[in-house]
C-alpha cells in the first residue's frame, strides 16, 4: 500500500468540494473567487477545463492560504506532477490507478480516487486513498452511501456526481465526510451566468452541510 496522506483539514472542516469543470476557461478565475468568498474553501478544477493549471497557479497566488486547491480528472503521473507544480494540495480521479496513487503520495498530495462498488471502494482504500470518492453517487442516492458505509466504517467516503444542493445534507447524515458538487452548484456561472446567483447557491450548500452536521 502507498503511504497514505490524510484528508485535508479544510475539506474535513467545511465538508464541501466545489468541482469547477467547464468547456471554456474564460471565467474560471471569477468563479473560484466567488466560491471562496461565499464560504467554499475546498476548490477543485478539473484538468479537462481549458487553462486549468494556469487557473490553479494563479488562484494559489491570489486566494488565502485557508482555501485548499486541487486538480480533478487526474489520470496520469504527468498530470499529478503538473498539479503539484501548479500549487494543488490534492488530486481527484474518476478511477483508482496505482501509479497515480504512488505519485500523489510522493508529492505529499491528498488523493481522492473514484470508486462505486464495495470491491472498488476497498481496492481504492488499499492503494492509499486519503478518502474514496464514491462516484457517481447521485445515481444511487444517500441510501446507497449509508449501506456501503456499514462495512467500511474506517474508510472516509466522499460522494460526488449528480448531488444537488437540496440533498447534500442527506449524504452527510448518511456518513460522508464531505460532498463533491459540480453542475448543481455552478449552474451557468462558467458560461456567463450570474456570479451573484452562484454565490447564493454556494452559501446554501455550505449551510446545508453545516446543518446536517448539527
Amino acid at each position: 500500500m502507498t503511504t497514505r496522506v490524510g484528508p485535508g483539514p479544510v475539506l474535513l472542516a467545511g465538508g464541501v468540494v466545489a468541482i469547477v469543470r467547464g468547456s471554456s476557461g474564460d471565467r474560471t478565475d471569477a468563479v473560484l473567487d466567488t466560491l471562496a468568498a461565499a464560504g467554499v474553501r475546498c476548490l477543485e478544477v478539473t484538468l479537462n477545463t481549458p487553462g486549468a493549471l494556469d487557473s490553479l497557479r494563479a488562484a494559489r497566488r491570489r486566494l488565502p492560504d485557508d482555501v485548499e486547491l486541487g486538480a480533478g480528472t487526474v489520470l496520469t503521473t504527468a498530470q499529478v506532477d503538473a498539479a503539484a507544480d501548479a500549487g494543488a494540495s490534492f488530486v481527484v480521479a474518476p478511477d483508482a490507478r496505482p501509479v497515480v496513487a504512488e505519485r500523489a503520495a510522493a508529492h505529499g498530495l491528498g488523493y481522492y480516487p473514484g470508486a462505486l462498488t464495495p470491491t472498488e471502494i476497498g481496492a481504492a482504500w488499499e492503494l492509499g486513498a486519503s478518502a474514496v470518492k464514491v462516484f457517481p453517487a447521485g445515481a444511487f442516492g444517500p441510501g446507497y452511501l449509508r449501506d456501503v458505509r456499514g462495512p467500511f466504517r474506517d474508510v472516509p467516503l466522499l460522494p460526488t456526481g449528480g448531488i444537488g444542493i437540496d440533498v447534500a445534507g442527506d449524504y452527510i447524515r448518511a456518513g460522508a465526510i464531505a460532498v463533491g458538487v459540480g453542475g448543481p452548484l455552478l449552474g451557468d456561472a462558467l458560461d456567463g451566468g450570474s456570479l451573484d446567483a452562484l454565490a447564493d447557491r454556494a452559501r446554501r450548500l455550505v449551510a446545508a452541510v453545516a446543518g446536517a452536521r448539527g
